[in-house]
């Protein structure tokens, strides 16, 4: 009680922003860590769908999976059967939104590793402000009469720097792993775009009368 007696206001406010910053951290964690990444097993399952132009295969593949990849393929497999064109904007309109999904409550957490130093600046700012105040009054015989100001300014500044840091380590963190799991789909989307090149090329070959087994090995 004496800390935040001597902090001042300007304390008070950087606790509370203090306490906002670990309950965003916490909550991304959670969600972050319930989201499923790994995508091997759900784009075995969706590849092989593609092949056999079983769209409704694959779809429930990714629905049965979950995760941001899972939603981000079956955004673009329900555009499938309008051309590679549409595939490619589903991909990348679902793309921003898993990113935009993702990515909520980090723009704050950058924001308080911002203000927290700001904040303690405001602090000693204010303390000086008393300290002085309490010279031009009493002068500089009682040592006593500055120990507010300076305290005040002292404590602020200190506490701006010990919540900054953990809230930019914090938020540095979650930025990481959300770009992980954004590279993870960039990489699926080209495999699946890969496999839908391969069957178009196929459907093509089988147009002209011959089967994809004879084009691969004419090709060869």
């Amino acid at each position: 009680m004496d800390l935040l007696r001597s902090g001042g206001p300007v304390l008070v406010a950087i606790l509370l922003v203090s306490l906002y910053a670990v309950y965003l951290f916490l909550e991304r964690v959670f969600k972050l860590s319930r989201e499923r990444v790994e995508a091997d097993t759900l784009m075995t399952k969706v590849n092989a769908a593609v092949r056999e132009r079983d769209l409704e295969l694959a779809l429930t593949a990714c629905e049965r999976h979950g995760g941001p990849i899972a939603r981000v393929i079956n955004a673009a497999l329900l555009r499938l059967p309008y051309g590679r064109s549409a595939v490619e904007a589903a991909f990348q309109e679902a793309s921003l939104q898993e990113e935009q999904r993702l990515t909520q409550g980090l723009r704050s957490l950058a924001t308080i590793a911002q203000i927290a130093p700001l904040l303690g600046l405001l602090g000693t700012v204010t303390g000086m402000i008393v300290a002085f105040s309490e010279i031009s009054q009493q002068g500089t015989g009682n040592p006593a009469a500055l120990a507010d100001g300076i305290g005040q300014a002292l404590v602020t500044t200190a506490a701006g720097l010990i919540v900054a840091i953990p809230v930019l380590i914090g938020q540095n963190y979650l930025a990481n792993r959300v770009d992980n799991i954004l590279i993870e789909i960039d990489r699926r989307r080209e495999e699946l775009m890969a496999n839908v090149v391969q069957v178009v090329a196929a459907r093509r070959e089988e147009r002209r009368g011959e089967t994809p087994r004879e084009a691969i090995s004419g090709a060869r």
